[in-house]
């Protein structure tokens, strides 16, 4: 019994390529808000909609397709729709830190922060 919650725990965990993708794009984000590096808000939500790909269950997709339609847009502010991409973002680690709590992006991280 014991073995098979450890599975299905394990399958529905994400990767550690999905939560560098999360953090990344916090990064991005980040820069974006302070008008260093400005992405685009369409490459921005690009990037939100492949992260929102790999936690499946963080998401709802009619929320990505109503964000989506909004930065694409021509009537919302830039500003605005880098605080619609953020709000995705944290969607998707409030999901994640229920789900998981908290932990390191990367095991060095660890080691590093022992040192």
């Amino acid at each position: 019994m014991t073995t098979r919650n450890t599975r299905e725990t394990a399958a529905n965990e994400p990767t550690a390529r999905a939560r560098r993708e999360l953090a990344a794009l916090n990064d991005a984000l980040t820069l974006a808000e302070r008008g260093l590096r400005h992405q685009s808000a369409a490459a921005l939500m690009a990037r939100l909609l492949r992260v929102a790909a790999m936690f499946p269950r963080s998401v709802d997709g009619t929320l990505m397709w109503q964000v989506t339609d909004l930065v694409g847009g021509r009537e919302v502010a830039d500003h605005v729709k880098l605080t619609l991409i953020r709000m995705g973002w944290a969607s998707i680690v409030q999901a994640q830190y229920r789900a998981h709590g908290l932990r390191p992006v990367e095991r060095r991280t660890r080691a590093r922060a022992a040192a």
